[in-house]
């Protein structure tokens, strides 16, 4: 399983890979519910591929036809998928997804027990991720014990042969009962990675500064790269040692926001691995953030998420047509 890979990947991400069950409709005494593939490093790596990268996957699901769909769905948009292992009898995971009127979700998650928290390191596919420029994270796998050790083993294998780190902390406070803990595994995330994502709510969570640029600073730290504070609909704020770049978000029909968030990371990563880390100037920025925020902005136009990642074409009509929101 460890064996060097012949060919290498742009990003390999590791991480929960979930069933979205979104709203289909209801009628007098039911409720009714569609089946979508999801979960957020395995949404980026779709959304990744979906880009024109090469893309693997490194998780854990269950049996029948929820693994199979994840997988199917994976390996249709172009990503690797032989670094998902199927467990014999762990499920897997469950996010149950509602929506408001602006199209804003919430979820329900079922993962207790479930096949990516029994993900451990001797699944963890070590050629994959030495055969990787982008090694790609959330905090979620940091929660239970055996997929944090795997994640841990993982970010020292991507230090030891410099393999880039990314992470999207991505909270799901719904599945903590200890806030702290949820918070730790954040900043444990952060402080391993050279590219970050965080909403601007957790970006406070983490610091308790509701100033963003005092915020960034206090979370900066000497290997970080690029550091990117999402705003919704408003857009997005990328900093770097030397430069804050501010982006406007695009104007857009909302469907759901599933995804979005994921989009945008895919695409801040497929700008990124087009770059420079190390010489990253203000008009870089500008033209990698406006990517990702118009990307972010398709996938709000569309309801699901792995499978609808957005592909350049889409972004770049958005791109061309539409109007910034301010």
């Amino acid at each position: 399983m460890n064996d060097p890979l012949p060919i290498g990947y742009d990003v390999a991400a590791l991480g929960e890979l979930v069933i979205d069950m979104l709203p289909a409709g209801s009628g007098p005494g039911d409720r009714l519910f569609a089946a979508k593939p999801g979960g957020a490093p395995g949404n980026v790596a779709a959304g990744v591929a979906r880009l024109g990268l090469k893309a693997a996957m490194l998780s854990k699901v269950g049996p029948g036809a929820f693994g199979d769909l994840l997988i199917e769905t994976l390996g249709g948009a172009g990503v690797e998928t032989r670094g998902i292992v199927r467990a014999t009898s762990a499920p897997t995971a469950l996010a149950i997804v509602s929506a408001d009127a602006a199209g804003e979700r919430d979820f329900i998650f079922y993962r207790e027990g479930t096949a990516d928290t029994t993900f451990a390191a001797a699944d963890l596919d070590l050629g994959i991720v030495r055969a990787s420029r982008v090694l790609h994270l959330g905090s979620l796998f940091l929660a239970t014990p055996m997929s944090a050790e795997a994640q841990r083993l993982a970010v020292l294998e991507a230090r030891q042969t410099g393999v880039v780190i990314s992470t999207d902390v991505n909270f799901r406070p719904s599945l903590w009962s200890d806030r702290a803990a949820m918070l730790a595994t954040g900043r444990e995330a952060v402080a391993t990675a050279d590219i970050v994502k965080v909403s601007e709510d957790e970006l406070r969570a983490l610091t308790g500064v509701s100033e963003i640029v005092d915020a960034v600073r206090l979370l900066w730290h000497e290997r970080l790269k690029v550091l990117a504070v999402t705003q919704g609909a408003m857009g997005a704020e990328l900093f770097t040692a030397k430069h804050r770049t501010r982006i406007a978000g695009f104007r857009t029909t909302v469907v759901d926001t599933v995804g979005c968030g994921d989009a945008f990371m895919a695409a801040l990563l497929a700008g990124l691995l087009g770059s420079d880390l190390t010489r990253l100037e203000e008009a870089d920025l500008l033209r990698i953030g406006r990517v990702a925020c118009a990307s972010g902005a398709v996938m709000a136009g569309t309801a699901g998420a792995m499978e609808a990642m957005p592909s350049l074409p889409l972004i770049n009509a958005l791109l061309g047509s539409a109007e910034v929101a301010h």
